[in-house]
């Protein structure tokens, strides 16, 4: 799958000085990304998050309710988006050329799905850790 992204600029953050990727499947996602995210990639009207044992013994970043290594957006019926957000990369993210900095951490990955006025219709639970998915409710918008 192809996707057009936009970068936020999010200099404040704790672990990167680099932009963040906001990637959307179509131009209609990019007006509910703006309805979403802040300038500095802060979630507008956070929902929550359903806890999960499954991702929450594997997180080691602490709470977070901004963005800060990739959202993606998906058009789903009758003017509904998806969002996947990615709160923890793999240990890959952290390695440098020479591969110092690699750790042992699960890419753990969040769903919720917003509506046409931007606001969040349910809390976010878990969509993915590593290569396993826990959610395939939206596998035909994933695919096209």
């Amino acid at each position: 799958m192809s996707y057009t992204y936009i970068s936020i600029n999010n200099p404040i953050h704790p672990y990167r000085l680099e932009d963040m990727d906001v990637f959307f499947s179509d131009r209609g996602c990019l007006k509910i990304i703006q309805k979403t995210l802040d300038e500095e990639g802060k979630i507008r009207n956070f929902p929550g998050i359903i806890k999960d044992e499954r991702w929450e013994r594997k997180h080691r970043l602490g709470q977070c309710y901004d963005v800060r290594f990739e959202a993606q957006f998906y058009s789903l019926e009758n003017e509904e988006y998806l969002m996947l957000w990615l709160i923890q990369p793999s240990g890959w993210y952290w390695m440098d050329d020479d591969g110092f900095g690699f750790s042992d951490d699960s890419s753990i990955m969040l769903y919720s799905v917003i509506n046409k006025t931007g606001d969040f219709t349910k809390k976010f639970e878990l969509f993915s850790i590593d290569q396993t998915r826990y959610c395939h409710e939206f596998d035909r918008y994933l695919q096209k």
